[in-house]
């Protein structure tokens, strides 16, 4: 999965980011995303994990928030991009978000959206049985 090094480097280097993440980290955990609040990591072992509140306990990942938070750490890090999930054969494109993994709110230009929910951002979705229950499908 990840590089421990190459992970420890980068937590190592987000004590000095100019942004969000120099106020989030934690030994041996990388922040990849912060939901105004709950922030995700990756640790030096791989492991994804989250906190609910912005000072509590760590939890692990369930898989959608793994994927999601694998898909950001890709994007925040070029290092990183190998964790990106994969696409897998029978991945059909998401409905809602056309593919982009995100949703416009507003026509103020590329920086206005969200990520898309049913697809976590991936742009795709497994199969229809788990597309239906994930709220990306046909719409009628």
């Amino acid at each position: 999965m990840a590089d421990a090094e190459l992970v420890d480097r980068l937590i190592a280097e987000v004590a000095h980011a100019p942004d969000w993440r120099r106020h989030h980290a934690r030994p041996g955990h990388l922040p990849i995303f912060n939901n105004w609040g709950p922030v995700s990591y990756l640790t030096s072992t791989g492991d994804v994990v989250l906190n609910d509140e912005e000072a509590g306990p760590l939890r692990a990942a369930d898989a959608a928030e793994r994927d999601f938070a694998l898909a950001r750490a890709a994007e925040l890090y070029a290092e990183l991009a190998h964790l990106r999930p994969a696409r897998p054969r029978t991945a059909v494109t998401c409905d809602l978000c056309r593919g982009s993994g995100r949703l416009a709110t507003s026509p103020e230009g590329p920086r206005s959206f969200v990520y898309c929910p049913p697809c976590n951002s991936l742009g795709w979705t497994s199969p229809i049985a788990d597309r239906t229950e994930a709220g990306c499908g046909p719409r009628v």
